[in-house]
């Protein structure tokens, strides 16, 4: 069984030899690779060596791609630093006047900034991995490209003092999300997942996610499947608990855990009727964890979701930084372990 097929029986239900390994890690490769991360930023060709190299070397079943928080601002027009050893970091919030929405086009997402590189990238990774790896790409949801585009202070009290101004600007960053997966669908990736860190519970009321941005997370998700996306993913970081049953009438095909949610308690509120992925501490497990504690908390979680529908990962990104024997000894652990549903 390729790793293609591995997620994929997973994500549609099916049985499998074992649990996939798809853990949340893009750039976090690069150092492992030799790569600074400003050249891995801006160079497609070293962004999929990067991640087909790094899938590869411990045995992962997919790869998953991202051009970091900045990306759709940037392609609207942002001012973006790229500095040499990080990645990049966004200097200008264009909406921070709201006046300014007027003059952008959400088609510019699809096309401008790094967007051409990233498809780039996603184009190589097919050609390079074929069809034995699951390639899965990242974009930014609603609600992350409206604090991207605003501000993350202004976003929150334009909720609660502006609400129709707010709903404008989601709007039009849904329909910046929609351009943006309409484009990345021509390279022939096989999935897609949206951050949305700043819909987390931890931050954000759900009582406002319900309002102001779940009707956009429904209406993204349909137009994606009228586009033909088979795989629609989101990813909120923290404790999703409170939102997880909205997240799963959104129609998506993926939603991921984070370390600070009970596995077991996600996959009884899921109920089998979507595909989770997590949820090992991106930090203290992996970053700062030794070799034994990987592997003692990666067996664990094996056998908390070994009848679940749930792709072994961690919780939230993997930072630069990680020993590689940490994902060694996860991806052994992992292999390892029983076999899933």
């Amino acid at each position: 069984m390729t790793g293609h097929d591995r997620v994929l029986s997973v994500l549609e239900g099916r049985r499998v030899d074992r649990l996939p390994l798809l853990p949340i890690l893009h750039s976090g490769l690069a150092g492992l690779c030799g790569i600074r991360l400003g050249e891995y930023f801006t160079d497609a060709a070293t962004m999929a060596r990067v991640a087909v190299e790094g899938c590869r070397r411990f045995g992962f079943d997919g790869v998953q791609l991202s051009l970091g928080v900045t990306g759709e601002a940037e392609s609207l027009g942002a001012k973006v630093d790229q500095p040499p050893d990080g990645g990049p970091v966004l200097r200008q919030h264009l909406l921070a006047d709201l006046s300014n929405l007027d003059k952008l086009r959400p088609r510019d997402a699809a096309c401008r900034g790094r967007m051409p590189l990233f498809l780039d990238a996603l184009k190589r990774i097919r050609n390079q991995a074929g069809a034995s790896l699951f390639s899965l790409a990242t974009l930014r949801g609603p609600l992350n490209i409206t604090a991207q585009l605003r501000g993350v202070e202004d976003t929150l009290v334009d909720m609660i003092e502006s609400p129709e101004q707010i709903s404008r600007v989601l709007d039009f960053a849904t329909d910046v999300a929609i351009a943006a997966s309409e484009v990345t669908l021509s390279a022939s990736t096989d999935g897609v997942i949206f951050g949305e860190a700043t819909c987390s519970p931890n931050f954000f009321s759900p009582d406002f996610y319900r309002r102001l941005v779940l009707p956009r997370h429904v209406r993204l998700v349909q137009a994606l499947r009228l586009m033909g996306w088979k795989v629609i993913g989101f990813h909120v970081c923290g404790n999703i608990l409170p939102i997880l049953d909205d997240l799963i009438s959104t129609g998506a095909d993926l939603i991921d855990v984070d370390y600070q949610v009970p596995a077991g308690k996600a996959i009884e509120l899921a109920g089998g009727r979507v595909t989770l992925r997590g949820n090992l501490d991106p930090s203290s497990v992996f970053r700062f964890g030794d070799v034994a504690k990987v592997r003692t908390q990666t067996l664990d979680l094996c056998q908390a979701v070994s009848d679940a529908r749930w792709i072994l990962s961690s919780g939230c990104d993997i930072p630069p930084g990680t020993p590689a024997e940490n994902l060694q000894a996860f991806a052994e652990a992992a292999r390892g372990a029983s076999a899933g549903p």
